[in-house]
């Protein structure tokens, strides 16, 4: 049997890791699914992370990447089914299970489960106190901080907040994620558009190709980021009236303990 930790770098899956390692729970593997579309700040936080659980526990975390690229799955054609010729486009979290974190979480651990031959295993979730209704069904899944040590989401921001071991994308975010996911609220997008400019800017030519395709004859299945159908374009007119109406969207300035000093 092999104990497996699944890692994203927000605050609940971190303080998880933590704890097991800390207490001496059973864990073998600390897996990082990288969607290939994280910002700068998780890559080097994530990377302080492995350090430390490194030089601490002796646990390196083992980095899966997807097989194809988010290009790929945008403007690959659907196969079968009623939409058979579209365009994929872009993912419809909100109304579908997202295509893209199919192919760059769920069959990278696949494929790494198989590579490994590991034949049974557990797998630590980093669910909270408040997600009890987010259990799955299955032997395989384990919650710690729910059933072990009864951990709220205020809970395991404190816990790193103690050992100054913050993520500071939370500057910015109530939740972390892929730099693009559409499942974000329009204040998330807010903080993409003012303080991630690459990001944003990346978003803006996946929409551009997608509009092109459209008027070269192409179905497209989804070619809009946002709900409404509101664009890129859309979205920079209510955030430049936002960001004049003294930070709207902005979040507190006070400053988060990333350093890393009291672990």
């Amino acid at each position: 049997m092999k104990y497996i930790a699944t890692l994203s770098g927000g605050k609940d899956s971190t303080a998880m890791v933590d704890m097991l390692l800390r207490h001496g729970r059973p864990l073998d593997y600390i897996v990082f699914k990288d969607t290939l579309h994280e910002f700068e700040l998780m890559y080097h936080y994530v990377g302080r992370l492995s350090e430390y659980f490194r030089s601490r526990y002796g646990k390196e975390v083992v980095i899966l990447k997807p097989e194809i690229s988010f290009e790929d799955s945008v403007f690959g054609k659907i196969s079968r089914g009623r939409f058979e010729g579209y365009i994929r486009g872009l993912p419809t979290p909100q109304f579908m299970p997202c295509t893209w974190r199919r192919e760059s979480k769920t069959r990278p651990f696949e494929r790494w489960v198989k590579e490994q031959n590991i034949k049974e295993y557990k797998i630590y979730i980093g669910y909270t106190t408040s997600e009890i209704h987010r259990k799955m069904a299955g032997n395989e899944f384990l919650y710690p901080l729910i059933d072990d040590f009864s951990m709220s989401e205020m809970d395991c921001a404190a816990y790193l907040r103690e050992r100054e071991m913050e993520n500071p994308l939370y500057r910015y975010f109530t939740r972390t994620g892929c730099s693009f996911c559409p499942a974000q609220s329009d204040r998330s997008f807010f903080q993409v558009w003012k303080h991630f400019p690459k990001d944003w800017e990346y978003m803006k030519q996946i929409e551009a190709r997608l509009f092109q395709l459209e008027k070269q004859g192409e179905k497209i299945q989804n070619k809009y980021w946002f709900s409404k159908r509101r664009t890129c374009a859309d979205m920079e007119k209510e955030f430049i009236k936002a960001d004049k109406q003294s930070g709207l969207f902005d979040f507190s300035d006070e400053p988060l303990k990333d350093c890393f000093c009291r672990i």
